[in-house]
């Protein structure tokens, strides 16, 4: 049995000086760790040489995927090795990233930063400082900028230590400087950042005048609505006069039809009653029942009566006990699928009725997956269920959305896999092109839904499918 220790237990009787001194190791250590496992990583990264890459062929090389850019410190490594850290690490393949280039950065370019972090003269925090600022500058400058600030990096803050880096780079490589400012205009963007709690934040990449010019008419138009009396909290107006800046709600314009994906149990619809409800989905993010709810009135579909002008409402039916999608079908398609048929009145009016033991039509399709085809592409119903069932690229721990992804059978089609929704999955272009030209990698579909991966280094990960739920394995006899 694991013995259980209450943290308090871990120092009851040291003084505050044993404490502190306690607090400076705990640092230290973390970053010989950190140190350590830069290394690893940097020898690992080397034997996945960017000669690997030239398995893709001309149909599958580096760089068709125009979506992805990976650092100039990796160009000489396989574009597969930071799929493989992330699937190493249980990490996203952004964190990924950073890591591969903070370990190549720090053992060989950044030597001096390396050593100060293992000897713990350098924290990581402010280690990741140096390695960013310092990425895109010539091995020559970066020695004489580690020989200027290591010594009194311990007295400095983060904050410090950039300024202090930030001016002898502008005195000794001036173009490095440059070069960051560019690169980073050159992958300017808008992107939403979920926080959590149904909230999302908006992140617009902007010069440095232009960010503070946003920033300060937000600002004064937030202050006119106080002055008007809306007591809000001031965050809040600043937040309500970006948003009506942005989508302008007084102008006409040309009408943009907008996807939203909202996955909600039918038991979040219905009003609060006794017991907890199921949470639901909007947009990928979990929301409670309530704010569903609310929102779905907003856009005065709750009971999903009727589609939003230039759209469609689709109701994706699943199983209640194991959370498996069963069907996708529009309203007309749930009625007959459901074996709900219209029958007249004597007064001509249309009417409802439902058979529930009755099976569903043949000319319905039926609460079932859609049917397999014999050509090679999906139909627009395998499309639908698919997008449905999987939500984001089956590649364990990547979320980029369905619409941004290749529909993939997990046996080749030329190998006898068939069309069919058990051996399709959603894929991004880029682990699409893993699966299909890396070396020692593999991928494994499984009939059940999940989705097994293998790195050329033996690590494997599985994938399944949201809310998805196995029966657990029996214990061995």
């Amino acid at each position: 049995m694991p013995i259980r220790l209450s943290p308090m237990d871990l120092a009851p009787q040291l003084s505050e000086t044993e404490l502190v001194a306690d607090i400076w190791a705990a640092d230290a250590r973390e970053a010989r760790h950190v140190a350590e496992r830069a290394a690893s990583i940097a020898r690992l990264a080397r034997r996945r040489h960017i000669e690997r890459d030239r398995d893709f062929g001309p149909l599958g090389g580096p760089g068709l995927d125009s979506r992805y850019r990976q650092s100039p410190a990796l160009a000489e490594v396989s574009e597969t090795f930071v799929c493989e850290l992330a699937l190493i690490r249980h990490c996203s393949e952004q964190e990924a990233e950073m890591l591969a280039v903070e370990a190549v950065l720090l053992t060989t370019k950044l030597t001096g930063t390396w050593h100060a972090l293992y000897e713990g003269r350098l924290d990581v925090r402010k280690m990741r400082a140096l390695v960013d600022l310092l990425d895109s500058a010539k091995p020559e400058v970066v020695a004489r900028i580690e020989q200027r600030v290591l010594p009194h990096a311990e007295k400095l803050t983060v904050a410090q230590l950039r300024d202090r880096v930030r001016r002898a780079l502008a005195r000794l490589d001036a173009a490095a400087l440059q070069e960051r400012q560019a690169e980073a205009a050159r992958r300017a963007n808008v992107s939403s950042q979920p926080m959590g709690d149904g909230m999302s934040r908006l992140a617009i990449d902007l010069p440095i005048h232009q960010a503070a010019a946003c920033v300060d008419a937000i600002d004064q138009y937030a202050q006119l609505l106080r002055a008007d009396g809306d007591r809000r909290p001031i965050g809040v107006l600043r937040s309500a006069v970006a948003a009506d800046l942005i989508l302008r709600p007084w102008e006409s314009r040309p009408p943009v039809t907008a996807q939203l994906v909202v996955h909600a149990p039918l038991a979040a619809l219905h009003p609060a009653g006794a017991g907890s409800q199921p949470p639901a989905e909007v947009a990928g993010e979990i929301v409670t029942a309530a704010q569903c709810r609310e929102l779905l009135e907003q856009l005065d579909m709750l009971g999903v009566r009727a589609a939003p002008a230039g759209g469609c409402v689709q109701v994706a039916v699943g199983d209640p006990v194991s959370g498996r999608l069963v069907a996708v079908a529009t309203r007309n398609e749930l009625r007959r699928g459901a074996g709900i048929r219209r029958r007249r009145t004597r007064r001509g009016k249309t009417a409802n009725s439902a058979t529930a033991s009755a099976p569903p039509p043949d000319d319905g399709p039926g609460l079932r997956p859609p049917a397999a085809t014999t050509a090679y592409r999906p139909t627009a119903a395998q499309h639908r269920f698919l997008r449905a069932r999987d939500r984001t690229c089956r590649m364990p721990g990547c979320r980029r959305r369905p619409g941004r992804c290749d529909i993939d059978h997990g046996i080749a089609h030329a190998d006898g896999g068939p069309t069919d929704c058990w051996n399709l999955c959603c894929l991004c272009r880029r682990h699409h092109r893993i699966k299909t030209f890396a070396r020692g990698w593999h991928f494994e579909l499984l009939p059940d839904g999940r989705l097994i991966v293998r790195t050329p280094s033996g690590v494997s990960r599985e994938s399944r499918p949201p809310n998805w739920c196995y029966a657990p394995e029996p214990d061995p006899p």
